[in-house]
């Protein structure tokens, strides 16, 4: 179960989502991303470690942290089985890295 700083975390994604600023699915982050359209990345805790060193390797310097929540947890929010989430808005994209960034 998702802890404090977590639950602030997915609300502020489903915000993020509802605007049109998330993107769901390593194609479509890593695509994007290319695009520079991505401010930072976010991969499920049970991310494969390949897919990981794949988008990091895709994405260059674009931020990527790794959430608390499995794809499963995620999936239960966002309807789709992911585990890798780009964030497009830049305010989003802050506000994300500094709420994960103090877990």
């Amino acid at each position: 179960m998702a802890d404090a700083g977590m639950n602030r975390v997915i609300s502020l994604l489903t915000v993020c989502r509802r605007s049109g600023n998330l993107l769901l699915g390593f194609d479509a982050v890593t695509e994007a991303a290319k695009l520079g359209k991505v401010q930072c990345i976010l991969l499920a805790a049970d991310t494969a470690p390949r897919t990981e060193k794949e988008v990091r390797f895709q994405c260059g310097e674009i931020p990527v942290r790794k959430l608390s929540e499995t794809m499963e947890a995620m999936q239960r929010f966002f309807r789709k089985r992911t585990a890798v989430f780009g964030v497009c808005g830049q305010g989003f994209a802050d506000r994300l890295l500094m709420l994960l960034d103090m877990q």
